[in-house]
Protein backbone atom coordinates (compact mmCIF):
# COMPACT_ATOMS: atom_id res chain seq x y z
CA UNK A 1 0.00 0.00 0.00
CA UNK A 2 3.05 2.31 0.24
CA UNK A 3 3.29 5.52 2.23
CA UNK A 4 -0.23 6.41 1.17
CA UNK A 5 -2.48 3.68 2.40
CA UNK A 6 -4.91 3.88 -0.55
CA UNK A 7 -4.69 4.77 -4.22
CA UNK A 8 -7.41 5.85 -6.66
CA UNK A 9 -8.68 2.29 -7.15
CA UNK A 10 -9.11 1.87 -3.39
CA UNK A 11 -11.08 5.10 -3.11
CA UNK A 12 -13.36 4.03 -5.95
CA UNK A 13 -13.84 0.65 -4.27
CA UNK A 14 -14.86 2.17 -0.93
CA UNK A 15 -17.12 4.79 -2.51
CA UNK A 16 -18.88 2.12 -4.54
CA UNK A 17 -19.06 -0.21 -1.56
CA UNK A 18 -20.57 2.29 0.85
CA UNK A 19 -23.01 3.58 -1.76
CA UNK A 20 -24.16 0.04 -2.41
CA UNK A 21 -24.45 -0.73 1.30
CA UNK A 22 -26.47 2.44 1.86
CA UNK A 23 -28.71 1.32 -0.99
CA UNK A 24 -29.30 -2.02 0.73
CA UNK A 25 -30.33 -0.23 3.92
CA UNK A 26 -32.49 2.26 2.03
CA UNK A 27 -34.30 -0.61 0.33
CA UNK A 28 -35.05 -2.22 3.69
CA UNK A 29 -36.32 1.10 5.07
CA UNK A 30 -38.72 1.52 2.15
CA UNK A 31 -40.29 -1.89 2.90
CA UNK A 32 -40.33 -2.90 6.56
CA UNK A 33 -37.91 -2.16 9.40
CA UNK A 34 -37.81 -4.84 12.12
CA UNK A 35 -36.77 -3.28 15.43
CA UNK A 36 -35.19 -5.07 18.37
CA UNK A 37 -33.72 -3.77 21.62
CA UNK A 38 -30.13 -4.41 22.68
CA UNK A 39 -29.08 -5.00 26.29
CA UNK A 40 -28.58 -1.25 26.78
CA UNK A 41 -32.13 -0.60 25.42
CA UNK A 42 -30.81 1.00 22.23
CA UNK A 43 -32.36 -0.01 18.91
CA UNK A 44 -30.98 -2.42 16.34
CA UNK A 45 -32.63 -3.40 13.04
CA UNK A 46 -32.09 -6.10 10.47
CA UNK A 47 -30.49 -3.44 8.26
CA UNK A 48 -27.72 -2.80 10.83
CA UNK A 49 -26.78 -6.47 10.83
CA UNK A 50 -27.18 -7.04 7.08
CA UNK A 51 -25.16 -3.96 6.10
CA UNK A 52 -22.43 -4.73 8.63
CA UNK A 53 -22.07 -8.31 7.37
CA UNK A 54 -22.05 -7.08 3.76
CA UNK A 55 -19.30 -4.53 4.40
CA UNK A 56 -17.08 -6.94 6.32
CA UNK A 57 -17.51 -9.62 3.65
CA UNK A 58 -16.70 -7.35 0.69
CA UNK A 59 -13.74 -5.65 2.39
CA UNK A 60 -12.34 -9.02 3.50
CA UNK A 61 -12.47 -10.27 -0.10
CA UNK A 62 -10.31 -7.36 -1.29
CA UNK A 63 -7.98 -6.84 1.72
CA UNK A 64 -6.62 -9.84 3.55
CA UNK A 65 -4.90 -8.20 6.51
CA UNK A 66 -7.27 -5.61 7.93
CA UNK A 67 -8.62 -5.42 11.46
CA UNK A 68 -12.35 -4.79 11.85
CA UNK A 69 -13.97 -2.72 14.58
CA UNK A 70 -17.75 -2.43 14.35
CA UNK A 71 -20.86 -1.59 16.30
CA UNK A 72 -23.03 -4.68 16.33
CA UNK A 73 -21.98 -7.74 18.38
CA UNK A 74 -18.37 -6.56 18.63
CA UNK A 75 -16.20 -7.79 21.50
CA UNK A 76 -14.94 -4.46 22.84
CA UNK A 77 -12.36 -6.27 24.99
CA UNK A 78 -10.36 -6.96 21.83
CA UNK A 79 -7.34 -4.70 21.43
CA UNK A 80 -5.20 -5.96 18.59
CA UNK A 81 -3.99 -2.64 17.22
CA UNK A 82 -0.29 -2.13 16.52
CA UNK A 83 1.38 0.86 14.83
CA UNK A 84 1.04 -0.75 11.39
CA UNK A 85 -2.42 -2.26 11.91
CA UNK A 86 -4.95 -1.13 9.32
CA UNK A 87 -8.36 -0.99 11.01
CA UNK A 88 -11.67 -0.58 9.23
CA UNK A 89 -14.19 0.90 11.67
CA UNK A 90 -17.82 0.37 10.68
CA UNK A 91 -21.08 1.88 11.81
CA UNK A 92 -23.57 0.12 9.52
CA UNK A 93 -26.45 2.50 10.30
CA UNK A 94 -25.48 5.65 12.14
CA UNK A 95 -28.80 7.04 13.31
CA UNK A 96 -30.63 3.73 13.76
CA UNK A 97 -33.43 5.35 15.77
CA UNK A 98 -34.10 7.81 12.93
CA UNK A 99 -33.83 4.96 10.42
CA UNK A 100 -36.43 2.97 12.39
CA UNK A 101 -38.75 6.01 12.29
CA UNK A 102 -38.62 5.89 8.46
CA UNK A 103 -36.91 9.30 8.36
CA UNK A 104 -34.06 10.06 5.89
CA UNK A 105 -31.21 11.56 7.95
CA UNK A 106 -29.13 8.47 8.75
CA UNK A 107 -25.96 7.22 7.11
CA UNK A 108 -23.50 4.37 6.68
CA UNK A 109 -20.04 5.21 8.04
CA UNK A 110 -16.61 3.66 7.46
CA UNK A 111 -13.39 4.94 8.99
CA UNK A 112 -9.92 3.63 8.13
CA UNK A 113 -7.17 3.99 10.72
CA UNK A 114 -3.47 3.10 10.57
CA UNK A 115 -2.48 2.21 14.09
CA UNK A 116 -4.26 4.85 16.15
CA UNK A 117 -4.20 7.46 13.39
CA UNK A 118 -7.39 8.34 11.46
CA UNK A 119 -6.58 8.23 7.76
CA UNK A 120 -9.70 7.91 5.59
CA UNK A 121 -13.42 8.32 6.02
CA UNK A 122 -16.45 7.42 3.93
CA UNK A 123 -19.94 8.51 5.02
CA UNK A 124 -22.99 7.98 2.81
CA UNK A 125 -26.53 9.25 3.44
CA UNK A 126 -28.81 8.08 0.63
CA UNK A 127 -31.79 10.00 2.03
CA UNK A 128 -29.84 13.27 1.90
CA UNK A 129 -28.03 12.24 -1.33
CA UNK A 130 -24.68 12.93 0.31
CA UNK A 131 -21.44 10.97 0.00
CA UNK A 132 -18.58 12.40 2.03
CA UNK A 133 -15.05 11.01 1.75
CA UNK A 134 -11.42 12.03 1.80
CA UNK A 135 -8.38 10.89 -0.12
CA UNK A 136 -4.68 11.57 0.46
CA UNK A 137 -5.06 15.30 -0.20
CA UNK A 138 -8.62 16.56 0.08
CA UNK A 139 -12.09 15.99 1.51
CA UNK A 140 -15.13 15.80 -0.75
CA UNK A 141 -18.92 15.88 -0.79
CA UNK A 142 -20.29 14.11 -3.86
CA UNK A 143 -16.81 14.49 -5.40
CA UNK A 144 -16.83 18.28 -4.85
CA UNK A 145 -13.75 19.39 -2.92
CA UNK A 146 -14.42 20.75 0.56
CA UNK A 147 -12.54 23.44 2.45
CA UNK A 148 -13.75 24.57 5.87
CA UNK A 149 -14.32 28.28 6.45
CA UNK A 150 -12.47 28.83 9.75
CA UNK A 151 -13.56 32.48 9.83
CA UNK A 152 -17.27 31.72 9.85
CA UNK A 153 -19.46 34.59 11.02
CA UNK A 154 -21.52 33.73 14.10
CA UNK A 155 -25.02 35.20 13.88
CA UNK A 156 -28.66 34.11 14.05
CA UNK A 157 -28.29 31.88 10.97
CA UNK A 158 -25.16 30.00 12.14
CA UNK A 159 -25.76 26.34 13.06
CA UNK A 160 -24.49 24.09 15.81
CA UNK A 161 -25.39 20.43 16.13
CA UNK A 162 -25.49 18.56 19.41
CA UNK A 163 -26.28 15.22 20.98
CA UNK A 164 -29.82 15.15 22.35
CA UNK A 165 -28.74 15.10 26.01
CA UNK A 166 -26.51 18.20 25.80
CA UNK A 167 -29.18 20.71 26.92
CA UNK A 168 -29.59 18.70 30.12
CA UNK A 169 -25.91 18.71 31.08
CA UNK A 170 -24.65 22.11 29.97
CA UNK A 171 -25.81 25.66 29.43
CA UNK A 172 -25.65 26.87 25.83
CA UNK A 173 -24.84 30.47 24.99
CA UNK A 174 -25.31 30.79 21.23
CA UNK A 175 -27.23 33.28 19.07
CA UNK A 176 -27.82 30.93 16.13
CA UNK A 177 -29.70 27.71 15.41
CA UNK A 178 -29.32 24.62 17.62
CA UNK A 179 -30.08 21.37 15.81
CA UNK A 180 -30.12 17.58 16.18
CA UNK A 181 -30.65 15.43 13.09
CA UNK A 182 -30.18 12.05 14.77
CA UNK A 183 -26.86 10.92 13.27
CA UNK A 184 -23.43 11.55 14.79
CA UNK A 185 -21.49 10.99 11.56
CA UNK A 186 -23.84 13.23 9.58
CA UNK A 187 -23.67 16.02 12.17
CA UNK A 188 -19.87 15.85 12.15
CA UNK A 189 -19.50 15.68 8.36
CA UNK A 190 -21.68 18.74 7.88
CA UNK A 191 -18.97 20.78 9.62
CA UNK A 192 -16.70 19.97 6.66
CA UNK A 193 -19.21 21.69 4.35
CA UNK A 194 -19.68 24.79 6.51
CA UNK A 195 -18.88 27.22 3.71
CA UNK A 196 -22.32 26.36 2.35
CA UNK A 197 -24.35 25.32 5.39
CA UNK A 198 -23.07 27.85 7.98
CA UNK A 199 -22.21 25.18 10.57
CA UNK A 200 -19.84 26.03 13.40
CA UNK A 201 -19.60 22.91 15.57
CA UNK A 202 -20.99 19.56 16.63
CA UNK A 203 -20.69 18.18 20.16
CA UNK A 204 -21.38 14.53 20.98
CA UNK A 205 -19.97 11.51 22.77
CA UNK A 206 -20.91 7.86 21.99
CA UNK A 207 -18.38 5.36 20.52
CA UNK A 208 -15.48 5.45 18.09
CA UNK A 209 -17.49 3.83 15.28
CA UNK A 210 -19.98 6.72 15.43
CA UNK A 211 -17.17 9.22 14.74
CA UNK A 212 -14.55 7.21 12.82
CA UNK A 213 -15.81 7.90 9.31
CA UNK A 214 -16.27 11.62 9.89
CA UNK A 215 -13.03 12.51 11.69
CA UNK A 216 -10.63 12.03 8.73
CA UNK A 217 -12.99 14.01 6.49
CA UNK A 218 -13.18 16.93 8.93
CA UNK A 219 -9.41 17.02 9.40
CA UNK A 220 -8.68 16.84 5.67
CA UNK A 221 -11.19 19.65 5.03
CA UNK A 222 -9.29 21.87 7.48
CA UNK A 223 -11.41 21.44 10.60
CA UNK A 224 -10.53 20.17 14.05
CA UNK A 225 -11.77 17.61 16.58
CA UNK A 226 -10.96 17.59 20.28
CA UNK A 227 -12.57 17.01 23.66
CA UNK A 228 -14.66 19.83 25.11
CA UNK A 229 -12.08 20.09 27.91
CA UNK A 230 -9.53 21.09 25.26
CA UNK A 231 -7.70 17.77 25.52
CA UNK A 232 -6.47 16.18 22.30
CA UNK A 233 -7.93 12.80 21.35
CA UNK A 234 -5.94 9.73 22.38
CA UNK A 235 -7.34 6.92 20.24
CA UNK A 236 -5.43 4.24 22.14
CA UNK A 237 -7.19 5.44 25.30
CA UNK A 238 -10.54 5.12 23.53
CA UNK A 239 -9.68 1.53 22.56
CA UNK A 240 -8.80 0.71 26.17
CA UNK A 241 -12.15 2.20 27.19
CA UNK A 242 -14.12 -0.33 25.15
CA UNK A 243 -14.10 2.13 22.22
CA UNK A 244 -16.27 4.56 24.19
CA UNK A 245 -15.44 8.26 24.45
CA UNK A 246 -14.30 9.39 27.89
CA UNK A 247 -15.69 12.89 27.35
CA UNK A 248 -17.66 14.90 24.82
CA UNK A 249 -15.96 15.48 21.46
CA UNK A 250 -16.36 18.64 19.45
CA UNK A 251 -15.90 18.90 15.68
CA UNK A 252 -15.46 22.58 14.94
CA UNK A 253 -14.64 25.12 12.25
CA UNK A 254 -12.96 28.02 13.98
CA UNK A 255 -9.45 28.93 15.12
CA UNK A 256 -10.27 29.91 18.73
CA UNK A 257 -11.44 26.82 20.60
CA UNK A 258 -12.12 28.84 23.74
CA UNK A 259 -15.09 30.33 21.90
CA UNK A 260 -16.52 26.82 21.54
CA UNK A 261 -15.99 26.21 25.25
CA UNK A 262 -17.87 29.41 26.04
CA UNK A 263 -20.82 28.20 23.97
CA UNK A 264 -21.00 24.83 25.76
CA UNK A 265 -20.57 25.48 29.48
CA UNK A 266 -20.50 22.04 31.06
CA UNK A 267 -22.26 21.84 34.43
Amino acid sequence: MGNNLFDSKDFEFFKGLITGAAGIAHGIQRKNVMVERKADSSIVTQADLQVQDHLISKISERYSNVNFIYEENFDTARNEIQDDTVSVIIDPIDGTAVFSMYLPLWCVSIGVFRGYEPVYGFVCSPGAEMLFHNDNEHAYLNNRELSINRNIEIDTETNIFLASEIPWICSIDFPGKIRNLGSTAMHACLIADNSRNRSLAFIGKSYLWDWAGAIPIIIRAGGSVRYISGKEIDYSEIARNGYGMSDYLVAYAIEDFSLIQRIFKME
